[in-house]
């Protein structure tokens, strides 16, 4: 199941029109104003007609992304409960609306001590969950760069905040490629892909992947930096790619392209992907980077 993150500028409609005019099995929007903890009202009118907007379009899957000011790892009260009570509307909103996921940071421990970070957010998520009893969307947990003081870097940190959820149908993983390899885990290549995979499977359990975001990393291995690149445009490769969208056990989870200049490399990201998609055999890295890689895999 293949997607991009959307331009939702002049609203939600607008994000549900771009991702049919790429062909999106699934795509990624923001819900409300990254900016600003003030959240303007959903009503009962504009979540049908969304619904039905949505109902007429080949996306299966619509992913909500929380606003970045949302940090559950907040040491300090104000900031960790306005972080809190974002994230309870995060959720309702996308409950209303039939959005099946919302991805999340987990946030920065801000120089504190990271054991207490961790269960600040465990405890937030349980809040969040009891102010939602009834939701059947799930927050998905975003693999992090181990940039600064974010939590979720490493596979221990990430199995640990999910541990301290009490509800597990509510709780899941959105594992970042460009994030993890920044972070230390190197994907390259077919070997590298399934050593990872083993090692998260291990540590954290692959069934808990709900969500993909399908990044290649301006950064090199272990730069512990969040810059994201086009496919085929970064330190990653071709090969890692091919084995994730080959990889049974994600068929029906969806794989997001988050990149930068989104308007215009992502129609050709995603056709580079589904051409991957549909090839048994292994490929070849192209000898050089970017688009050209559409043609010289694939003639």
């Amino acid at each position: 199941m293949l997607g991009s993150n959307v331009s939702t500028v002049g609203g939600l409609l607008r994000g549900l029109a771009n991702g049919r005019e790429w062909e999106c099995s699934c795509i990624q929007v923001y819900l409300t104003l990254s900016r600003r903890w003030a959240v303007a009202p959903l009503h009962a009118e504009f979540c049908a007609e969304f619904r039905t907007a949505w109902a007429a379009t080949e996306i299966r899957v619509v992913i909500a992304h929380v606003p970045f000011l949302v940090n559950l790892a907040s040491p300090d009260p104000f900031v960790y409960r306005r972080s809190i009570e974002r994230l309870a509307t995060e959720v309702h909103h996308a409950t209303a609306l039939g959005v099946q996921y919302v991805v999340l940071h987990p946030g920065s421990a801000r120089g504190t001590d990271r054991g207490g970070a961790i269960a600040r957010v465990s405890d937030a998520l349980n809040e969040v969950r009891r102010r939602n009893a009834s939701s059947q969307t799930m927050v998905l947990i975003e693999t992090m760069a181990r940039q600064g003081d974010t939590l979720g870097g490493t596979f221990e940190e990430l199995a640990a905040i999910l541990d301290g959820v009490e509800d597990t149908a509510f709780i899941g993983v959105c594992f970042d490629t460009a994030h993890v390899f920044a972070a230390g885990y190197d994907l390259r290549g077919y070997g590298g892909y399934d050593s990872v995979m083993q090692r998260f499977d291990t540590i954290v359990g692959t069934r808990r992947i709900r969500a993909f975001h399908v990044n290649d990393s301006k950064i090199p291995f272990g730069g512990r930096a969040d810059r994201h690149a086009a496919i085929a445009e970064g330190e990653i490769g071709l090969r890692t790619f091919h084995a994730l969208v080959r990889d049974d056990r994600f068929f029906d989870v969806p794989k997001i392209l988050e990149i930068p200049e989104r308007d215009t490399k992502s129609l050709p990201g995603l056709q580079l992907l589904r051409q991957l998609e549909q090839t048994p055999e292994p490929v070849d890295e192209p000898s050089r980077p970017g688009q050209m890689a559409l043609y010289e895999v694939f003639g």
